[in-house]
């Protein structure tokens, strides 16, 4: 029972640091005895370990302000004696040494711009005092010979000022450049350190988390569309901006830990008569109140043409390092990470990742008269994590994808467009005619599927009939040919058609409407 109040006091001490305005003594390097990152899509938890620098077993960790004090914990109490201090301190700029020689440079330009002024400002002072200095005009000898001294003179005064001030232009833009680089490239919270002090009979493990870090996947992936097959490859940029370098193992998770977590209550659902002045929008058959209005989630406004993969059983691929647990995936991944913020390449524990999925050929003529290229899978493979992804058909650039949260709407992938294949929409001849108690609406359309390609394809064809929302409308459907393989609650069909290399086959869908007479029909 002693070691778990024990890991609570220690907590508890670490959480009580001072903020102090001024530091009485600028640490000339930072503790870079880092033994592990951990990545998250928004900042980055690094852990540290520290040994004792003296007899008395003091040790002393010194941390870039890019850290968050209030984030530091303690990772094994059982080894520190007593109480930890942490303290944060005000300094002088930090410059880290990635940046030194950059600065370097950058203060070397500006002490020659410094120059090139001031010789600028000698010159222009010489000419100054050309214009207003006044000969003696008794000698006409002597003022000739001035004359033409000071003009020449003169001309070469202006002619170096000219090019004086062109050069100083020039150091200037690369002064600029040069300054923005820096800025860009300096720690945050570099004005500031973290000192945190204490005892240890072996040494102190440690973590902080810093926001100044960030993480992407990014996919590779290459569709066989003769074979259904996927060759995916995984690629991680990662990058931070502590200061502090590092080279070795890091985890990267897809998912931040939440700062602080409650319980979960559900209220309960009143309802009653809404005012009708309360309604202030009508779309269609939805009203929208000032007290009532849904808004979807950035998650769930995500695209549903996301997929999960299938691993292909004939090849033997490395199984990835990907871990999972309910909260979390990770990827285990290794590399070198500056402290300047450059994005990294890491190495990651997973490649050659062979998939395989059904290609489809699908057209939707509502959407567009050439048709997808669909990756189809028939089961969810939770072995990758969402990310970008480049997308190849044939090993040809066929565009780019984000791939998703998993969930079970992940069966379908777009790797591009078949342009040979089309479809044409055409509109049957309309009628409407009218009997003594109802109108009557003939309507229908012919599409014409043609494969320009060289090959037999089977493609699949989505359409639709339109959905009575009032009773009142009946729908009588008189032909479709060649009949659906699938129609839905909502009236939305599907075809599966093999259309030989260089044919054009037609469907035809004929239906009518009737409803009361002297209404007027209204699509939405």
């Amino acid at each position: 029972m002693r070691a778990p109040y024990f890991l609570m006091m220690s907590f508890a001490a670490v959480l009580l640091f001072a903020n102090l305005s001024f530091a009485a003594e600028v640490p000339e390097n930072y503790t870079n005895s880092i033994t592990a990152i951990d990545f998250y899509p928004y900042g980055a938890k690094f852990s540290f370990r520290v040994e004792p620098y003296d007899n008395e077993k003091n040790f002393k960790a010194v941390l870039p302000g890019s850290f968050n004090a209030d984030s530091i914990r303690l990772i094994n109490p059982e080894d520190v004696e007593g109480d930890i201090r942490i303290e944060k301190f005000t300094r002088e700029r930090w410059i880290p040494s990635q940046l030194v020689a950059l600065k370097s440079e950058l203060d070397e330009l500006e002490k020659e711009i410094s120059r090139l002024d001031a010789k600028k400002s000698a010159l222009e002072q010489t000419l100054e005092m050309l214009k207003n200095f006044e000969p003696e005009k008794s000698n006409p000898e002597a003022l000739l010979n001035y004359i033409k001294d000071s003009q020449a003179l003169r001309l070469e005064t202006e002619n170096e000022l000219v090019a004086l001030k062109a050069e100083i232009t020039r150091k200037q833009a690369k002064q600029k450049i040069l300054s923005a680089e820096l800025n860009s490239r300096r720690p945050s919270g570099d004005t500031s350190y973290i000192l945190i002090t204490g005892k240890t009979m072996n040494y102190a493990d440690f973590s902080a988390f810093t926001p100044a870090a960030s993480w992407y996947p990014k996919y590779i992936l290459d569709l066989d569309s003769s074979s259904g097959k996927i060759e995916a490859d995984l690629f991680v940029r990662a990058s931070q901006k502590t200061g502090l370098d590092y080279k070795g193992d890091v985890t990267l998770h897809t998912k931040t830990p939440d700062e602080r977590i409650t319980k979960p209550v559900i209220n309960p659902l009143r309802v009653g008569i809404k005012p009708k002045e309360e309604t202030i929008a009508t779309v269609g058959a939805a009203k929208f109140s000032r007290n009532n209005r849904m808004y979807e989630s950035a998650r769930m406004a995500m695209p549903e043409d996301i997929m999960a993969m299938e691993f292909d059983e004939d090849v033997n691929a490395p199984a990835p390092t990907v871990k999972e647990t309910l909260a979390d995936r990770t990827v285990e991944a290794t590399g070198t990470l500056t402290g300047d913020g450059t994005e990294r390449d890491l190495e990651v524990y997973m490649t050659d990742i062979k998939l395989k999925g059904d290609v489809l050929i699908l057209l939707i003529p509502e959407e567009r008269n050439d048709a997808w290229i669909i990756a189809s899978m028939d089961k969810e493979n939770d072995k990758l994590i969402p990310g970008e992804a480049d997308l190849r058909v044939d090993g040809a650039t066929a565009g780019k994808i984000t791939l998703g949260e998993y969930g079970e709407s992940q069966k379908e992938i777009p790797f591009g467009y078949a342009n040979a294949i089309t479809v044409k929409k055409d509109s049957l001849v309309e009628k409407k005619g009218v009997s003594w108690f109802s109108g009557v609406f003939n309507s229908g359309y012919k599409l014409e599927i043609t494969n320009g390609t060289s090959e037999e394809r089977v493609i699949t064809v989505k359409d639709r009939l339109p959905i009575p929302t009032d009773e009142k409308i009946k729908l009588e459907v008189k032909r479709i040919e060649p009949k659906e393989k699938e129609r839905d609650r909502e009236n939305r069909l599907t075809w599966e058609i093999t259309v030989p290399a260089g044919a054009t086959v037609p469907i035809i869908v004929d239906y009518t409407l009737s409803y009361p007479s002297g209404e007027e029909l209204q699509y939405r």
